[in-house]
């Protein structure tokens, strides 16, 4: 039998948790739409999200290193694929929507410039000089899915609220950005955006750690050092002491048990703070706890900060990181100072965009438009563009936009 929406909605109603979205609960869309034949409102959201321009240039955005350094590095893509595995994972066991916590995932990092945070750090410096206020990438996100995609009848992607929360009020370690006043009644955003939040979290401190021992920036016996519990648990499970390193770090022995480690203790952290919510607390309940109630209990949550501690030491600032995203920043700001000094360079499509909203005469809505532009476009994008602007022997054809 072919479920169709009514049906999907009925089985979310019956079969999730209390604290769960409800796609039929929705508190609906900027633009008035159809309600969908088959997909619930999470599903549509998850899967406009799949079909982005956004989306499909992750593939070519640093996670940490630079992508042309080669092939078998992360990207933006691959840690957000990982990030919504963890997520569709944290939800199913807990009973909340899996649709909408996949769909956040699989969005938390869209608004992410060229060539990493250093990237987004240069971007920032150049939206201040320019009268801009500055750049963070879960705004710029918002600012994705909201306006600058263009695949339908309206600006963006039009997303359901909850979904947009997610990125409002997304937060890590590294990333808490202000809210945006539409998301600030209340101090927590729903739990599938809780779930993504700690899910972006596990995937690149596990993943990382996975990176840098395979490609030697240091030991397994320098992590042991860091006397880790979880760590030196998953080791020793995995018998990594006597193997050879890399064929097994390659295929994820010491990953998974982490991975497996972290996960296990998210659920039992968040089971008992859910406890402490109250007995079958509604959604709005757990946005109005002062504390998320999906987290590491305090003890691992300190062996991770530890671990991120090491790598940001002997990963994130080392030379040869740091070397090939300053190369990043370098070309971002030249970029950047030729668009807005030559506004008749760039893409037609953005000179309409310029034209229609009178940013000819308008120097800083003339800069946000170069800013939408850079932050957009990939890496190797980023490359191919410098050189076809600056080097004279460069072909100018296909001009890639």
């Amino acid at each position: 039998m072919i479920r169709a929406r009514e049906q999907l909605e009925a089985l979310e109603e019956a079969n999730l948790a209390s604290y769960a979205a409800r796609s039929s609960r929705s508190r609906g869309r900027v633009h008035e739409e159809p309600l969908p034949s088959l997909r619930t409102a999470h599903q549509r959201d998850r899967d406009r999200v799949i079909h982005s321009e956004a989306f499909r240039r992750l593939q070519h955005k640093t996670q940490v290193f630079v992508v042309q350094e080669g092939d078998a590095y992360r990207t933006r893509l691959t840690h957000t694929i990982e990030v919504s595995q963890i997520a569709r994972s944290l939800a199913a066991f807990l009973g909340a929507n899996v649709d909408l916590a996949d769909c956040i995932a699989l969005m938390h990092d869209l608004g992410h410039p060229p060539f990493g945070h250093q990237g987004e750090v240069e971007l920032d410096a150049l939206a201040q000089e320019h009268g801009l206020g500055g750049f963070d990438h879960n705004l710029h996100c918002l600012r994705i899915v909201d306006v600058l995609e263009r695949r339908y009848d309206f600006p963006g992607l039009n997303l359901s609220w909850e979904a947009r929360e997610g990125i409002g009020k997304h937060a890590t370690v590294f990333d808490a950005p202000e809210t945006p006043e539409e998301f600030r009644g209340l101090p927590q955003p729903g739990v599938e955006a809780q779930i993504a939040n700690v899910s972006d979290m596990l995937a690149y401190v596990t993943h990382d750690l996975e990176d840098a021992l395979y490609f030697g920036f240091f030991s397994l016996g320098e992590v042991r050092q860091l006397d880790l519990p979880l760590v030196n648990a998953a080791i020793a499970d995995a018998q990594l002491e006597d193997a050879p390193l890399t064929r097994y770090v390659r295929h994820g022995a010491l990953t998974r048990r982490v991975i497996g480690g972290l996960v296990q203790a998210t659920l039992d952290e968040t089971e008992r703070r859910l406890g402490g919510v109250g007995e079958a607390p509604s959604a709005d309940e757990v946005r109005a706890h002062r504390d998320p109630v999906v987290a590491l209990p305090e003890d691992v949550a300190e062996q991770v900060e530890a671990l991120i501690g090491f790598l940001l030491q002997r990963v994130y600032r080392h030379p040869t990181v740091e070397m090939m995203c300053d190369k990043g920043r370098r070309l971002l700001r030249e970029l950047f100072e030729h668009f807005l000094a030559h506004p008749e360079h760039l893409p037609r499509r953005i000179q309409a965009q310029r034209e229609a909203v009178g940013a000819a005469d308008d120097e800083r809505l003339g800069a946000g438009f170069v800013l939408d532009f850079v932050a957009g476009i990939t890496d190797r994008h980023v490359v191919e563009l410098h050189d076809q602007v600056f080097n004279p022997r460069a072909s100018l054809l296909p001009y890639i936009d």
